[in-house]
């Protein structure tokens, strides 16, 4: 057996939206007719995509991924969120829109953000050189940074021995 109802709201229309509501103990039923009940559940909440969940909840975990989910390379319209999800960049522009992310993220995989890695050998003498001087350089900031300053002297002494000079120190190669 049905029971005709009308709409508590505009009482013209037939309900045939039944809501409940439950605050704690607290449990209330509204009947309303289609109308009404898209009005008054747009006006109660805004339901939440799944990005806005995702974003929200990355930004409590991590709130650099978070400030980043924001941004989108303004080439290929990937956002910074795809990226970590993908594993991809999408072009070459993507390195300066999300430096900011990339960078400790770079430093974390790779224990830096230039390659320090193995110079083959017919790269020459010159990458080689350059390269022991970029870690020489990293171990020297380090040092200081620790403040342990007799091994700084040693990779001073030792930047000057590849460099033979003092500039070495302070010009980047």
């Amino acid at each position: 057996m049905t029971i005709n109802m009308k709409c508590e709201a505009c009482n013209k229309k037939h309900a045939n939206v039944h809501i409940t509501e439950i605050h704690g103990e607290d449990k209330s039923e509204r009947h309303l007719c289609e109308e009404c009940a898209q009005n008054v559940t747009n006006s109660i909440t805004k339901m939440p995509t799944p990005s806005d969940i995702l974003t929200s909840l990355i930004s409590q975990v991590a709130p650099e991924i978070g400030e980043m989910s924001k941004i989108v390379c303004p080439v290929c319209n990937i956002s910074y969120l795809e990226f970590r999800s993908q594993g991809r960049l999408g072009c070459a522009m993507d390195y300066t829109a999300f430096e900011k992310g990339l960078v400790p993220l770079l430093e974390k995989m790779h224990g830096s953000s230039h390659h320090i890695g193995k110079v083959p050998p017919a790269a020459g003498t010159e990458a080689i050189k350059r390269n022991k001087l970029i870690q020489l350089r990293k171990d020297l900031n380090t040092a200081v940074a620790k403040e342990d300053y007799e091994q700084a002297a040693t990779i001073r002494d030792s930047i000057f021995e590849i460099t033979g000079s003092k500039d070495g120190i302070k010009r980047l190669v």
